[in-house]
């Protein structure tokens, strides 16, 4: 298809000869660019009649249409990606384009028009846009994605000069915005502007975007409706600080969706175009956890309507049966208290004087009434306290006003309650129970994936505000009421860093140094090695029981100050109060120090594991005596092979297997099994449990028919309780006086009851 274009341009006609230097030039003509189609389609009309359902799908038009719009958003600031959007009023459209500096030709408020006969429309994870047929073998779908830039420019005609009076901004409230079929045609690549919200993370540290990755920052309504705001690292607005305060944001409404077929199982996001997208926000720290009140800075701020965060001391609870504070004599000036509905603080634990006091309400049922309440956690009396809240007047005293209850609206010096267990993989992220704590730099833990394996990281690398101080913080643990109080995570560290430290401490204040004990834990780390990343290391199981007093944070903290090169630390499996995985597997990889070896003879592991008249054998890429590959991996790697106790069924050598003495019961037993070599007469072994020396259960196996090379996996229900033994036998089905009957069994687990 032929295309013209005519370009907006101011034409220099040469140089001409200087003979005086009072000579005039003429200006140039302006030339007006003019399309040569005609619009004969809106868009509202152009996505209903190429809409499907279906999340990805591409179609091609057969018509003649033509369709038009102005430009509502292109990628001036970096933060959004080969994209162009447009509007004509009636809906907006995104146009996915294989090109850069778009807004070059494409400024805000330039109408353009389309030819779309013999183009292509799709969606794209649920985005509904203008681009060009891909196949995407691992989902199986085709899908719409960057139309080429010379494609583009040869179906698209620009019209007229820029005009921003024709930007249609469209009132939006994030309630409005659901997933059905209709909303999406009406609301995908719309250009909206959402009035009175507000920025959860905006802390004045945090930025738009991460320096490493594109971020997500959510703006909140005022009733708690909350809409993904997407930030890329590459855009010039990156570094800025978070927008503080309530404020306007305009922005081009996408939605994003990979599930295979559910409509409604996606995520609306809105993209700024610039800063200035963000309008009327405060500049003012004050009032900000950063930056909180004073108790005093917070009672000359009640007649101002003020709200924000308020650093004070905990001193009292207001006591039984007082409605109204009139003397001090209504205020419990001690802990425990008799009730567990209110704290009041002042500046500092010596006060008594009410005008220099207020009061805060603990919701019932909330984590803050639970933690906080002097009647249940006497320690709380006297510590330093953040809450969040509003300033006015509650029980004739200054108050607190309007704290939900939730963690996020209160902080202590001294942490009380928490859970008895922890169980962590980063599967799904870094949970909300976790604290990401920046103190300086502009570096945060994430996480990443690798070999199906996602787990926490932490890195200086790309940062731009050294020195850095990143801690990702558990959940409150409380170790007194733990049944089991070790504490295991596996390490990787990657690549070498001069300046790069990595540590592990226990603290009791809900942030590190801010309580009474802050000390670091004695626990195995990786090792960098001289280039790319180490394997995961265990820590080891560390014994957290002389801090059986109350509740603890476990802190992973990552330094580094400035410098060319930057380790990256990963972090995967913390778990507390339960048994490590070491204690639920039979360490069978440092049998003989952790070579395989084909020679029968006895070998024992550095947890116990005793093989008689057996061999090591171990999984690989290739068989070759004594490495086989249906042996295969360690349970849950990817990268690391199991290692086999191969046994004897020689009658006069019989190979056994046995554990040391096991903890914690024995719920479900499981392993591999399989023959590395020539059999004839196929394996059977017996698998006995025993406690105090006693067989209390008896579990055989056999397979006649068990094929060379073949993994089998043998799996039984035990149910028992307290300390045992395992203990494996073969029962030589040949009763050969050779090397005959040979069974190897590998990855050997159980789960505790």
């Amino acid at each position: 298809m032929k295309r013209i274009f005519v370009y907006l341009s101011v034409l220099l006609l040469g140089v001409g000869f200087f003979s005086s230097c009072n000579e005039e030039f003429d200006t140039p003509p302006m030339v007006v660019p003019q399309a040569t189609h005609v619009p004969n389609m809106t868009l509202a009309e152009f996505k209903a009649k190429y809409w499907q359902d279906k999340n990805n799908y591409i179609d091609t038009v057969k018509e003649d249409i033509v369709i038009h719009g102005w430009v509502t958003a292109n990628d001036v600031s970096g933060n959004i990606y080969k994209c162009l959007y447009i509007s004509d009023g009636t809906a907006g459209f995104a146009m996915s384009i294989n090109g850069n500096s778009l807004y070059n030709t494409y400024r805000v408020g330039q109408e353009v028009v389309i030819n779309m006969k013999d183009c292509f429309v799709g969606k794209y994870n649920g985005q509904q846009q203008v681009g060009y047929p891909q196949y995407y073998e691992s989902g199986g779908v085709w899908e719409a994605t960057f139309l080429p830039l010379a494609t583009f420019q040869s179906i698209a005609e620009i019209n007229g000069l820029p005009d921003p009076a024709k930007v249609d901004t469209v009132p939006l409230n994030i309630s409005d915005l659901k997933t059905d079929a209709e909303s999406l045609k009406k609301w995908q690549g719309r250009l909206v502007r959402i009035d009175d919200v507000h920025f959860p993370d905006a802390d004045g540290v945090n930025t738009f975007a991460n320096a490493d990755a594109t971020t997500n920052r959510n703006i909140e309504d005022a009733n708690g409706n909350t809409l993904m705001m997407r930030n890329s690292n590459y855009a010039t607005f990156r570094a800025n600080m978070l927008p503080m305060g309530n404020g306007s944001v305009v922005g081009v409404l996408s939605y994003y969706n990979t599930s295979a077929s559910k409509l409604d199982g996606g995520t609306w996001q809105i993209y700024i175009r610039t800063a200035d997208d963000c309008i009327g926000f405060s500049t003012s720290t004050k009032g900000l956890i950063s930056d909180p009140y004073s108790v005093e800075e917070a009672i000359d701020a009640e007649a101002e309507d003020k709200s924000g965060w308020v650093s004070g001391v905990v001193v009292g609870a207001v006591a039984p049966e007082v409605n109204e504070v009139k003397t001090a004599d209504d205020i419990e000036w001690r802990a425990p208290t008799t009730l567990d509905n209110t704290l009041v603080i002042a500046p500092s634990a010596d006060c008594r004087d009410l005008s220099k006091c207020m009061v805060v309400s603990l919701p019932q049922g909330t984590p803050f009434r639970q933690n906080a309440n002097l009647a249940s956690w006497p320690e709380v009396l006297h510590t330093k306290i953040l809450i969040k809240g509003k300033f006015g007047k509650f029980m004739g005293m200054h108050a607190i006003l309007n704290n939900s209850g939730s963690k996020d609206e209160f902080r202590l010096s001294v942490t009380t309650g928490g859970v008895t267990s922890v169980e962590e993989n980063f599967e799904n992220g870094i949970p909300s129970e976790w604290t990401i704590y920046t103190p300086s730099g502009d570096k945060k833990w994430y996480t990443a994936t690798f070999d199906e394996n996602t787990y926490a990281c932490i890195t200086g690398f790309k940062g731009t505000k050294p020195p850095y101080e990143a801690w990702l913080i558990s959940p409150a643990i409380d170790i007194k009421k733990a049944k089991n109080r070790k504490l295991s995570f596996k390490s990787q560290v990657g690549y070498q860093g001069p300046t790069d430290k990595f540590e592990v401490y226990i603290f009791n204040g809900q942030v590190p140094f801010a309580g009474t004990v802050t000390d670091k834990l004695n626990c195995t780390l990786a090792v960098a090695p001289s280039s790319g990343y180490s394997g995961f290391v265990e820590s080891g199981d560390i014994d957290l029981s002389k801090y059986a007093d109350g509740t603890y944070y476990i802190g992973f903290r990552y330094t580094a100050g400035s410098a060319s090169n930057y380790q990256t630390w990963c972090i995967d499996d913390v778990t507390f109060g339960v048994a490590s995985a070491a204690a639920t597997r039979g360490d069978f990889e440092t049998f003989n120090n952790g070579t395989a070896t084909a020679t029968f003879g006895n070998y024992e592991t550095r947890a116990g594991w005793k093989g008689t008249n057996v061999s090591i054998l171990k999984g690989g890429a290739s068989d070759a005596n004594p490495v086989f590959t249906f042996i295969g991996f360690k349970n849950n790697s990817t990268t690391e092979y199991a290692m086999a106790c191969n046994l004897n069924g020689k009658n006069s050598a019989v190979g056994k297997l046995v554990s040391p003495v096991l903890e914690g019961g024995l719920g479900k037993l499981t392993f591999n099994y399989g023959v590395a070599y020539t059999e004839s007469n196929g394996v059977s072994f017996r698998v006995d449990i025993k406690q105090g020396g006693t067989v209390v259960k008896s579990l055989n196996v056999t397979n006649a028919d068990a094929v060379k090379y073949t993994a089998y996996e043998f799996s039984e229900e035990v149910n028992l309780k307290g300390e045992f033994t395992i203990e494996v036998t073969n029962l030589s089905p040949s009763n050969s006086t050779s090397n005959k009957d040979r069974v190897a069994i590998w990855n050997m687990t159980w789960t505790q009851n």
